[in-house]
């Protein structure tokens, strides 16, 4: 009952019946694209993500939920990428690259995320992603999201080599600002 995200690689071409069944804490759940759940009646009966998917879909049904699961994060593709079990910082740096890095800030309307949000719960995120994210915003580190977590709480419980890259980003840049203000003073004394 503790399980609250699952991040399955992109790789994956099906599950079995029943698979997350009553995984009643499971809120954060994206199905790879390319799976082929024709032949799997129900995954997830009696699993949070299914009250999330009901608000979010009228009618309901196993198709328009798997559906849900594969294209709900369509529309935010730095969530989708940070949800990946592969990302890298590669991959979000070519990305913030190529768009804006006001991307970092988008929040998600499902579960109230960030980008960092996703990264720090993703246990398959290189420290160096998640330090690369926090470093282009690290105003993001601090928003709550719909359960009144910040990015900085889910690297504590899931990617603690994450968490550390934040801290590190927090204390370069505060060397950074103590340099800054060093210089001016001595400056203002010339």
């Amino acid at each position: 009952d503790s399980l609250e995200a699952l991040f399955l690689p992109s790789t994956l071409k099906e599950i079995g019946n029943l698979a997350f069944e009553y995984c009643r804490s499971l809120r954060l759940f994206i199905l790879p694209n390319e799976i082929d759940l024709s032949n799997t009646p129900s995954i997830m009966h009696g699993a949070a993500i299914n009250q999330i998917v009901d608000g979010a879909i009228t009618v309901r049904s196993n198709r328009r939920v798997y559906e849900w699961l594969i294209h709900h994060m369509d529309e935010t593709p730095l969530h989708k990428l940070c949800y990946d079990s592969s990302v890298t910082s590669t991959k979000i740096n070519i990305y913030l690259n190529e768009n804006s890095a006001d991307a970092a800030l988008a929040v998600d309307t499902t579960h109230g995320m960030t980008p960092l949000h996703m990264l720090s719960m993703n246990p398959n995120a290189p420290a160096d992603a998640i330090g690369a994210l926090f470093d282009v915003n690290m105003e993001a580190a601090f928003r709550v999201d719909n359960q009144g977590k910040t990015a900085i709480d889910y690297a504590r419980e899931y990617n603690v080599g994450g968490m550390i890259a934040m801290m590190n980003v927090l204390c370069n840049h505060r060397s950074a600002e103590h340099e800054n203000i060093s210089r001016r003073k001595r400056r203002r004394m010339i």
